[in-house]
Protein backbone atom coordinates (compact mmCIF):
# COMPACT_ATOMS: atom_id res chain seq x y z
CA UNK A 1 0.00 0.00 0.00
CA UNK A 2 2.80 2.40 0.87
CA UNK A 3 4.54 1.68 -2.45
CA UNK A 4 1.36 2.47 -4.39
CA UNK A 5 0.86 5.75 -2.55
CA UNK A 6 4.53 6.65 -2.98
CA UNK A 7 4.33 5.95 -6.73
CA UNK A 8 1.14 7.99 -6.94
CA UNK A 9 2.71 10.91 -5.09
CA UNK A 10 5.77 10.89 -7.37
CA UNK A 11 4.28 9.89 -10.75
CA UNK A 12 1.21 12.17 -10.84
CA UNK A 13 3.10 15.45 -10.13
CA UNK A 14 5.85 14.39 -12.55
CA UNK A 15 3.32 13.77 -15.33
CA UNK A 16 1.58 17.09 -14.63
CA UNK A 17 4.93 18.89 -14.65
CA UNK A 18 5.92 17.28 -17.96
CA UNK A 19 2.58 18.27 -19.50
CA UNK A 20 2.97 21.87 -18.35
CA UNK A 21 6.55 22.09 -19.62
CA UNK A 22 5.50 20.58 -22.96
CA UNK A 23 2.60 23.00 -23.25
CA UNK A 24 4.90 25.94 -22.48
CA UNK A 25 7.50 24.83 -25.04
CA UNK A 26 4.92 24.24 -27.77
CA UNK A 27 3.31 27.63 -27.23
CA UNK A 28 6.45 29.67 -26.63
CA UNK A 29 8.68 28.26 -29.33
CA UNK A 30 6.26 26.91 -31.92
CA UNK A 31 3.14 29.06 -31.39
CA UNK A 32 0.93 25.99 -30.98
CA UNK A 33 -1.93 25.86 -28.48
CA UNK A 34 -3.47 28.33 -26.07
CA UNK A 35 -1.40 30.57 -23.81
CA UNK A 36 -1.14 30.16 -20.10
CA UNK A 37 -3.40 32.64 -18.32
CA UNK A 38 -0.46 34.19 -16.50
CA UNK A 39 1.81 34.68 -19.51
CA UNK A 40 2.48 38.32 -20.32
CA UNK A 41 1.54 39.51 -23.79
CA UNK A 42 4.18 41.33 -25.76
CA UNK A 43 3.06 44.59 -27.32
CA UNK A 44 4.44 45.10 -30.80
CA UNK A 45 4.28 48.54 -32.31
CA UNK A 46 2.42 48.45 -35.59
CA UNK A 47 4.09 51.35 -37.35
CA UNK A 48 6.61 50.81 -40.08
CA UNK A 49 9.88 52.65 -39.51
CA UNK A 50 10.30 53.71 -43.13
CA UNK A 51 7.89 53.25 -45.97
CA UNK A 52 8.02 54.58 -49.50
CA UNK A 53 6.30 53.86 -52.79
CA UNK A 54 8.53 52.18 -55.36
CA UNK A 55 9.01 54.69 -58.16
CA UNK A 56 9.60 52.15 -60.92
CA UNK A 57 6.63 49.93 -59.97
CA UNK A 58 4.20 51.97 -57.84
CA UNK A 59 1.22 49.60 -58.24
CA UNK A 60 0.63 45.87 -57.87
CA UNK A 61 -2.20 43.39 -58.27
CA UNK A 62 -2.79 39.76 -57.38
CA UNK A 63 -3.63 37.83 -60.55
CA UNK A 64 -4.06 34.27 -61.76
CA UNK A 65 -1.62 34.58 -64.67
CA UNK A 66 0.34 37.04 -66.80
CA UNK A 67 -2.45 37.37 -69.36
CA UNK A 68 -4.86 38.57 -66.67
CA UNK A 69 -2.19 40.99 -65.44
CA UNK A 70 -1.85 42.48 -68.93
CA UNK A 71 -5.65 42.84 -69.22
CA UNK A 72 -5.69 44.80 -65.94
CA UNK A 73 -3.02 47.15 -67.33
CA UNK A 74 -5.18 47.77 -70.42
CA UNK A 75 -8.27 48.46 -68.31
CA UNK A 76 -6.49 50.99 -66.13
CA UNK A 77 -4.39 52.51 -68.93
CA UNK A 78 -1.14 51.82 -67.08
CA UNK A 79 2.07 50.03 -68.04
CA UNK A 80 2.54 46.37 -67.16
CA UNK A 81 6.05 45.79 -65.72
CA UNK A 82 6.43 42.26 -64.32
CA UNK A 83 4.52 39.17 -63.27
CA UNK A 84 5.88 36.61 -60.82
CA UNK A 85 4.22 34.14 -58.42
CA UNK A 86 0.75 35.64 -58.77
CA UNK A 87 1.86 39.26 -58.29
CA UNK A 88 1.87 41.72 -61.16
CA UNK A 89 3.54 45.14 -60.94
CA UNK A 90 2.65 48.24 -62.93
CA UNK A 91 4.04 51.67 -63.72
CA UNK A 92 2.09 54.91 -64.11
CA UNK A 93 2.91 58.62 -64.31
CA UNK A 94 -0.35 59.42 -62.47
CA UNK A 95 -0.81 59.50 -58.73
CA UNK A 96 -1.21 55.81 -57.73
CA UNK A 97 -4.07 56.69 -55.35
CA UNK A 98 -6.04 58.31 -58.19
CA UNK A 99 -5.54 55.21 -60.35
CA UNK A 100 -6.84 52.97 -57.55
CA UNK A 101 -9.87 55.21 -56.96
CA UNK A 102 -10.66 55.23 -60.70
CA UNK A 103 -10.53 51.43 -60.73
CA UNK A 104 -12.86 51.16 -57.73
CA UNK A 105 -15.35 53.51 -59.38
CA UNK A 106 -15.32 51.47 -62.60
CA UNK A 107 -15.38 48.06 -60.91
CA UNK A 108 -11.94 47.00 -62.16
CA UNK A 109 -9.84 44.37 -60.35
CA UNK A 110 -8.20 45.77 -57.23
CA UNK A 111 -4.78 47.42 -57.39
CA UNK A 112 -2.56 48.10 -54.40
CA UNK A 113 0.24 50.56 -53.78
CA UNK A 114 3.61 48.84 -53.95
CA UNK A 115 5.39 50.00 -50.79
CA UNK A 116 9.00 49.29 -49.94
CA UNK A 117 9.22 48.82 -46.19
CA UNK A 118 12.32 48.82 -44.03
CA UNK A 119 11.92 47.13 -40.66
CA UNK A 120 15.56 47.26 -39.60
CA UNK A 121 15.07 50.38 -37.45
CA UNK A 122 12.53 48.74 -35.12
Amino acid sequence: MKKKVLKLVIVVPAVILLLLVGWYVLFSYFGIGPAFPYMNAIVIESHISSEKVLETEPLLALTENEEAAREIAEQYGITFVTYQNGVATYYTDEDPNEVIIRGEENGYPTLYINYQRNLSDL
